[in-house]
């Protein structure tokens, strides 16, 4: 959500009436980040705002994404949070992008599938960028609602839909057990990803890769933790979207020197460079490609990366 988009939200939305419908285990969950406390209170500044960007790890991540999804109330509100992140990767001179967007956050708060699937529609027919849409399933909500929700779209699939993927708890919620939503997407002609390799280990990857059997994996940056997923990964040329900046400011690494991609690219797997969520990890695609840079990514390196765009892209022709 860009960061300009939601302020104008928290200006027309106070907390209190965004969190109304709030259950008590959510309330509960944001309570426990410092930054997320004002946002408990019947009123929240403009540096409040700010301060939902100022998580630390992966669980504040979620819960920060999970409370800016409360103040997206009505179908206006979602169709202008789709054509506010368009616009925003249109002004970095982005011509393509593969957006992630999960749907089940907000028809949890009310906004029923048609009005979600014409504003991603709408964007995907614009004229100075061409938007892609990968649905997040979000494994949280259990494998179940997301074989409906799968089911629900195939219906009446919005424009530029071209697959799928499982975000969240990746801990908590492992690969597995969502083997019929991807085997049904499949089949449909939809590509497949899913987070894995984050905040778990090379276990998660593998179920991705065996058992689901992704096209491209999000993250993946634990691979590392076993020399045969390495050596798997590269000969089976099954590419990892790295999202650098994401994997520090949700601490699977500590610093970039420290961070795995050197390591991936060394093993001979194929990378691509992404943003993750850009606002929430107030960054950009060029400033990935910069952190790449800063880690000792060589020049032939980056153009590698850059040209693996284009080589997997989801819909690139």
């Amino acid at each position: 959500m860009p960061a300009a988009y939601f302020a104008r939200l928290l200006e027309r939305i106070s907390p209190a009436q965004a969190l109304r419908t709030a259950p008590e285990r959510h309330l509960e969950f944001f309570g426990r980040y410092p930054h997320l406390q004002p946002f408990l209170e019947p009123q929240a500044s403009a540096e409040a705002a700010e301060r939902l960007f100022e998580f630390h790890d992966f669980p504040g991540f979620l819960a920060s994404y999970l409370l800016s999804s409360y103040f997206v109330r009505t179908p206006e509100d979602f169709r202008g949070l789709v054509q506010a992140v368009a616009d925003e990767l249109a002004a970095q001179g982005l011509r393509y992008a593969e957006v992630i967007v999960s749907i089940p956050e907000y028809r949890m708060h009310g906004i029923a599938l048609e009005p979600i699937c014409e504003a991603l529609s709408e964007a995907s027919n614009r004229s100075d960028i061409r938007l892609r849409w990968i649905v997040d399933l979000v494994r949280n909500f259990g494998h179940e609602a997301g074989l409906g929700l799968l089911k629900e779209l195939l219906t009446r699939p919005p424009d530029g839909w071209v697959g799928i993927t499982i975000g969240g708890s990746e801990a908590d919620f492992p690969p597995a057990p969502f083997a019929e939503c991807f085997a049904l997407a499949r089949a449909n002609g939809l590509k497949l990803s899913a987070h894995a390799g984050e905040a778990a280990g090379p276990g998660s990857v593998w179920d991705a890769v065996r058992v689901l059997r992704v096209d491209r994996i999000g993250h993946g940056v634990r691979a590392v933790e076993d020399p045969r997923l390495l050596d798997y990964l590269a000969e089976n040329q099954i590419p990892l979207e790295i999202c650098p900046t994401s994997n520090i400011k949700t601490g699977v690494f500590q610093s970039l020197a420290e961070h795995s991609l050197p390591r991936l690219v060394e093993a001979g797997i194929p990378v691509t460079l992404n943003t993750d969520d850009p606002t929430f990890f107030q960054t950009t695609l060029a400033g990935e490609y910069d952190a790449a840079r800063s880690m000792g990514l060589s020049d032939e390196a980056l153009e590698q990366a850059l040209a693996n765009v284009r080589r997997f892209a989801f819909d690139w022709d």
